[in-house]
């Protein structure tokens, strides 16, 4: 018999590196897209605190504003001027004012009035943004006394509130059927949406985790209205 020895076959240079630049390739592609999957669940959840935000913000707003009894301010404005009103991104935005009766104190006892000031403040950060700030004075009852401060939101790029003047009264044409009818009557609200009691607002909101620079990174653009307690404006925000 004749006895054949087996040789073993040695791994190449060239198939080295071909199986090395597979490997690094394979790497590579899963790098990039683990990554990418890193950016994008990010990016949704900062979108995700952009809504949670504007949320809050308007749960806020709404339930105060709808609370209150008086608008301190802004001041009101005329309707044609709406479009030259400038945003902002600190300092004080609406001051709200309400009035509840203490029913546990006996009138006429100046106890039994009691009041309450809301103020929103805007408070610039280092990245660009403001933090939205409500500001609570008052002795309400079953709320103890003092000054109450609470952060509401955050990520806001620039905002605007502000309400109008009411619509000039209508000189109704006489009518000899109707002798005890008004000759003058407020022009309605719903026609275009203003008045002293109707509280506008609108906000920029950005993303916190962006790196670009905040007048650059809007993500959310909201607009809305409330209704001032107890004024009826056929409008429903």
């Amino acid at each position: 018999m004749i006895r054949v020895k087996s040789r073993r076959r040695a791994v190449t240079l060239m198939e080295i590196i071909i199986v090395a630049g597979l490997f690094a390739l394979l790497m590579l592609v899963i790098y990039r897209l683990f990554f990418a999957e890193v950016r994008t669940i990010k990016t949704a959840l900062e979108h995700i605190g952009v809504n949670e935000s504007a949320r809050r913000l308007f749960a806020h707003l709404g339930n105060d504003i709808r609370n209150a009894n008086w608008v301190e301010y802004p001041i009101q404005t005329n309707r044609q001027t709406v479009d030259k009103l400038m945003y902002t991104n600190e300092g004080k935005i609406l001051v709200l004012r309400r009035q509840v009766f203490d029913f546990a104190v006996k009138p006429p006892a100046p106890e039994f009035l009691r009041e309450e000031i809301i103020e929103y403040q805007l408070r610039k950060c280092d990245d660009g943004t403001s933090d939205l700030f409500r500001i609570a004075k008052g002795d309400l009852p079953g709320i103890p006394g003092g000054v109450r401060e609470k952060k509401v939101c955050d990520g806001i790029r620039e905002m605007l509130v502000f309400t109008t003047n009411r619509k000039p009264v209508n000189l109704k044409s006489f009518s000899p059927s109707l002798p005890f009818k008004s000759l003058i009557t407020p022009e309605p609200y719903e026609l275009d949406g203003t008045g002293p009691y109707l509280v506008h607002v609108s906000a920029s909101l950005v993303r916190k985790g962006d790196p670009r620079d905040a007048s650059e990174r809007i993500a959310h653009r909201v607009r809305t209205c409330f209704n001032i307690r107890g004024k009826l404006n056929g409008v429903h925000p």
